[in-house]
């Protein structure tokens, strides 16, 4: 264990809660003694561990006993745990696949990484995003997802590359045509889902071959994005378990 924590170490650990000093240092501080041992069960460690209570029980590359006032500095929360860890950003990767969701303009941290902790729940086999979604290495979004956004894959893409991809775009909507329970394509699809805000641009919707709708029978106008995308999460692995 190396108890030596240097104030210019702190200054840098400290500057990782700005978003330019994550992007620039290709570093961020996760927090939280769930996560780090859920990253931890993926095969994930953190570069370096830094504990104001808790005996190290996580492989890391460096490994620091600090005091209760440290933890403040370093993490984002308001209550601080006592274990925290540093890692490099979840990092965007193509790849292949016969249904996915893509992501427009989902700026809100907390629903982006439930997002991404649902898709892990639920087998998705990856998400695509808009440049209009919130910052992904985000410590919220990170916390949200449950570390998830170093497991489930993802990349970015605008309205041209999407058109360009080799699937058939559909859009998740109030008034859709489709069920989404009855939704079951027989080819590799891509599901557009919008923020709750603002909805999807005009340029996805012109891109989408059809529309597939929640059905809500209760007095409701629109569902929050995280809930909408659950439940199409998981009427598609619902399909794959129990095919037609």
């Amino acid at each position: 264990m190396n108890t030596t924590f240097s104030t210019s170490h702190l200054r840098f650990l400290a500057s990782l809660k700005q978003k330019k000093h994550r992007l620039q240092e290709n570093r961020v501080v996760v927090e939280g003694k769930r996560i780090l041992h859920q990253l931890a069960d993926w095969g994930i460690y953190p570069l370096e561990l830094y504990l104001s209570q808790e005996e190290p029980e996580l492989e890391a590359g460096q490994i620091f006993r600090v005091s209760p006032q440290v933890m403040p500095r370093i993490c984002e929360s308001e209550t601080p745990p006592s274990i925290a860890g540093l890692f490099e950003l979840p990092q965007p990767r193509k790849f292949a696949f016969r249904l996915a969701f893509y992501l427009d303009g989902i700026s809100d941290p907390g629903n982006l990484g439930t997002i991404f902790r649902t898709a892990s729940a639920f087998g998705v086999e990856g998400l695509i995003l808009s440049s209009e979604c919130c910052e992904v290495s985000s410590p919220k979004v990170i916390r949200s997802s449950l570390g998830a956004v170093y497991r489930v894959p993802f990349f970015y893409a605008n309205p041209y590359e999407v058109f360009n991809l080799p699937a058939v775009l559909y859009c998740l909507d109030i008034d859709g045509q489709l069920k989404i329970s009855e939704f079951q394509p027989d080819h590799p699809a891509l599901i557009a889902l919008g923020s709750e805000a603002h909805g999807l641009s005009d340029s996805i919707k012109k891109l989408s071959k059809a529309s597939i709708q929640i059905p809500m029978p209760g007095n409701m106008e629109s569902l929050n994005a995280a809930l909408s995308f659950g439940i199409a999460a998981y009427e598609m692995a619902k399909g794959q378990l129990n095919p037609k």
